[in-house]
């Protein structure tokens, strides 16, 4: 028998790269029969996986434009002794502070724990939404939802996420206004607030938080949903283009915040308002009702809107990022698992 290099040289010189071809796709395979289709196997699971991918990708753009909005909001509180000038004045302004003095990781400074805490909540919020729709529409005699019912589909789907994750939303606005690194991170800074405020500090503003996401949520599904019934359709996919999605989601999400806000801001100064004891004439709010009204005394109605505009910079490509990714995901995972059918039925053939 021949060996050494006559034997090599006589080899077909592409069976090695084929070889590797035949690994790797055996590989694939078997990632695919052992992880992705058993996550894929139920809708239910596809609309959670979408909804969290969804969620992660919209808040990581607008990461920058989150901590300047919350700044906005509790500056006033927490950030600046009573009588003092205002630090963030505008967005841009805002964003130069930060970038000055924390460098460009201060951008994204309490995005690990929105991360953390948006991937749950858009995975629940989608999947609470589809569920009462399916129910909706099985009881009725429609297949489509009626704006109303989107509405309250929207509002129940936001409270019911909202509620589960509220303690990592609660960190997350902790982190975002701490400047002296009390809080070296979610697991810690819970800890934290348990030892020295208690269990109970975990879920404070969850109250106003409610009150706030159900219409802010709940409009956002109706306003997008409705908008999107309405949008012209490609004439090839028989669905709306992608830039004209991105516009109703952007419209949805500022009117969903313009009707939401004031209660986002009472909720985020009833988070931060013992981050620091420092000025002890602070004023220091009692609940829901409280805090409302000692914003409008103290500021006026403007003290309830204030950040709104840097948020309203923010909804519009994170709402809109939001409802396209997740509808692109639900197709993809589903033509996904599609070919992982075909290809499995194409074996038992062969077999």
């Amino acid at each position: 028998m021949e060996r050494g290099p006559r034997a090599s040289a006589a080899r077909p010189p592409d069976s090695e790269p084929a070889t590797a071809a035949r690994a790797l796709a055996s590989a694939r395979e078997l990632l695919d029969d052992r992880v992705v289709e058993p996550l894929l196997r139920t809708h239910a699971a596809r609309v959670l996986i979408a909804g969290g991918v969804a969620g992660l990708v919209s808040r990581t753009v607008v990461a920058p434009l989150e901590r300047t909005k919350i700044l906005f909001q509790v500056q006033g509180l927490s950030v600046s002794p009573p009588g003092q000038p205002l630090r963030y004045r505008s967005v841009a302004q805002s964003l130069r502070a930060i970038l000055e003095k924390e460098g460009l990781r201060g951008w994204f400074k309490g995005n690990g724990a929105n991360c953390v805490r948006i991937i749950p909540m858009s995975a629940l919020q989608f999947y609470a939404f589809d569920v009462l729709t399916q129910q909706i529409t099985e009881s009725g005699s429609s297949s489509a939802l009626t704006p109303l019912q989107r509405l309250w589909a929207g509002a129940l789907a936001g409270a019911f996420a909202q509620t589960i994750t509220y303690p990592l939303d609660f960190m997350r606005a902790r982190l975002t206004v701490d400047m002296s690194g009390r809080y070296s991170g979610i697991l810690s800074g819970m800890a934290v607030v348990v030892r020295q405020e208690g269990v109970r500090s975990l879920y404070r503003g969850l109250v106003p938080s409610l009150v706030g996401i159900m219409p802010y949520v709940g409009v956002d599904f109706m306003v997008y949903g409705t908008l999107r019934e309405w949008l012209p359709r490609d004439a090839a996919t028989g669905e709306p283009g992608t830039g004209a999605k991105l516009m109703a989601g952007a419209v949805a999400g500022a009117a969903g915040q313009t009707v939401a806000y004031p209660l986002d801001t009472v909720r985020r100064q009833l988070q931060v308002q013992d981050v620091k004891v420092k000025y002890p004439d602070v004023p220091k709010y009692r609940g829901l009702v409280d805090c409302f009204f000692g914003i409008v005394r103290r500021d006026g109605m403007r003290g309830l809107y204030r950040g709104i505009w840097p948020n309203y910079l923010k909804v519009a490509p994170s709402i809109s990022i939001q409802f396209v990714i997740f509808e692109h995901m639900c197709k993809s995972l589903a033509a996904t698992r599609e070919r992982i059918d075909e290809r499995r039925a194409a074996r038992r053939q062969h077999a």
